[in-house]
């Protein structure tokens, strides 16, 4: 008997629902924006840069994604559970992409990691807030 393997995959179409609810919730008191999404494997799938943000802020969104992604877990939890808490630093996972700035999440649907998604270019804490956002409108994510 020959078992079928079926993984659900983050697509575009997630993506851009993630981004337009972002587009639609910042206000004039936001700073221009960079957004990523990323597969499970931390390949974006949308890479966003309002005009007016700087490019290292599309960078720090794509590092979030990634590292969301990768490690599954959220940015500020990878940080302040298994670097800091442990009083490692990112060169003890040998990987160069991943970073501990707040902003990035992971995108689960049934506990399995299918994603990340990251804002950067406000504060932390607002970068985190937006990425929520794009990450309840998926209609698979929890």
């Amino acid at each position: 008997m020959v078992g079928l393997f079926q993984q659900v995959k983050l697509g575009l179409a997630e993506a851009e629902r993630a981004r337009d609810a972002i587009l639609a919730a910042l206000t004039t008191a936001d700073s221009p924006v960079a957004l990523a999404i990323a597969d499970e494997q931390g390949v974006p799938i949308l890479l966003l840069r309002q005009d007016g943000a700087p490019a290292r802020m599309l960078s720090r969104a794509r590092s979030k994604a990634y590292t969301a992604a990768k490690v599954g877990l959220d940015t500020v939890e990878f940080r302040d559970k298994h670097v800091k808490a442990r009083q490692r630093t990112l060169d003890d996972w040998g990987d160069p992409l991943l970073t501990t700035l707040q902003g990035g999440l992971a995108i689960r649907l049934n506990g399995t990691v299918v994603g990340g998604i990251a804002m950067s270019g406000n504060s932390t804490a607002r970068d985190e807030a937006l990425a929520r956002i794009g990450l309840e409108c998926m209609e698979f994510a929890g």
